[in-house]
């Protein structure tokens, strides 16, 4: 039987109690053949508990859901820990928000911390797994040049260990950001390898840094016995934020794909599509038509003004396992978010239809606040 995994609770919602959040949760029970529940990360305990308890009684597993390279709840973390980008300044975070405001990987500090929250994590006593989130550098989409990352010193001297200079990289990567034409060419390097040995050690640079840091995190939980999972990219869009999904693949039991066809905001496909395009319009002005078919010619996908169609998760299915994953689950998100998220229940069904390929689903991003209909449809198509 396939894996059913559901992401629940990634806030405490406004007037939520435990027989609440046990009654939400076993509706979806009855629904679905869940095995996985995923815990939201900035919860108080009663609320833990009170869904660690029917999870139990249900026979599945309790992860934590937990930022690995962000904040985890709700405060800002020290500036000087934010990758540094081309111009040596931060990276700002999306819209500002502390849980969207990434830090380096390769700074001591930050190791220990993650450390220490893996350790208190470990020690509630309630989880058999660990869901490893924001796990990569933050996406250089919007803007390249402010959010390409990192240049610190501590990147700096882990890349002159293995014989890179960032210093040339970065004169190399502006010299890309000097006309709309090399602009362009840079653009589809952020898809896929080029010939330029200088970008491609860069890339690789980062690739290793978050492959590092996550086996150091995996090896963390695994000492306290727990599993891991893995919230990645979907694979069109890794090398844009340092995630090596065959090298990460053999650092835990399963990975999850944000496969997001009709979702913009950070992780959906056509955000980060879109925004790539966006950028050479208003950085390079490069004309809509010819900035979106770069875009959809780098990506393999076909971004329209209404984003993707349900065969783009298919077709990401598919890359996941030539980089291969393993154990893959397809994230499919099924919460309307005004602005950002309005699926149609035509939509839903045929994204589920979509995923058949996959070895099972993570239901994004939180039940809390998922239709009943949406999950129905998940038991018509994929069984109970």
């Amino acid at each position: 039987m396939r894996t059913i995994a559901v992401q629940y609770l990634e806030y405490a919602p406004r007037g939520a109690t435990p027989a609440k959040v046990r009654l939400r949760l076993r509706q979806a029970f009855e629904l679905l053949p869940i095995s996985i529940v995923i815990l939201g990360w900035d919860l108080p305990p009663h609320l833990e508990e009170a869904v660690a308890k029917e999870t139990t009684r249900h026979n599945a597993t309790l992860y934590r859901w937990h930022p690995l390279l962000a904040s985890d709840a709700g405060f800002a973390l020290p500036d000087e820990w934010r990758p540094i980008n081309l111009r040596g300044e931060p990276v700002p975070g999306f819209k500002g928000l502390p849980e969207f405001t990434f830090i380096c990987p390769n700074r001591t500090d930050v190791q220990e911390w993650i450390a220490e929250r893996i350790e208190v994590a470990a020690q509630r006593g309630i989880y058999q797994g660990l869901f490893f989130d924001r796990m990569r550098f933050p996406s250089p989409a919007e803007n390249p040049e402010r959010h390409l990352a990192c240049f610190c010193k501590y990147c700096q001297r882990i890349a002159s260990d293995s014989g890179l200079d960032l210093e040339v990289v970065r004169h190399q990567i502006e010299s890309f950001l000097t006309d709309a034409d090399r602009a362009k060419a840079f653009t589809q390097a952020l898809f896929t390898p080029t010939n330029d040995s200088v970008l491609e050690s860069f890339f690789t640079f980062r690739f290793e840094s978050i492959t590092r840091i996550i086996q150091y995190a995996a090896k963390l939980a695994r000492s306290h016995g727990l599993s891991v999972g893995l919230d990645c990219f979907s694979p069109t869009l890794t090398r844009l934020v340092g995630q090596d999904l065959s090298a990460l693949n053999k650092s835990c039991d399963w990975i999850k794909l944000m496969t997001y066809p009709r979702v913009f905001g950070p992780a959906g496909l056509p955000f980060e599509l879109r925004a790539l395009a966006n950028w050479l319009t208003t950085k390079f002005k490069v004309n809509q038509a010819e900035a979106k078919q770069i875009v959809n010619e780098g990506s393999g996908l076909s971004l329209s003004a209404n984003g993707l169609e349900s065969e783009s998760i298919a077709h990401e299915i598919q890359r996941g396992r030539d980089a291969g994953i393993t154990n893959l689950l397809a994230g499919i998100a099924l919460v309307e978010v005004e602005g950002i998220h309005a699926p149609t229940l035509e939509q839903i069904r045929s994204d589920i239809a979509a995923c058949k390929d996959a070895d099972g689903l993570a239901i994004s991003w939180d039940l809390w606040h998922i239709k009943p209909e949406y999950l129905s449809a998940i038991q018509e198509i994929w069984g109970k």
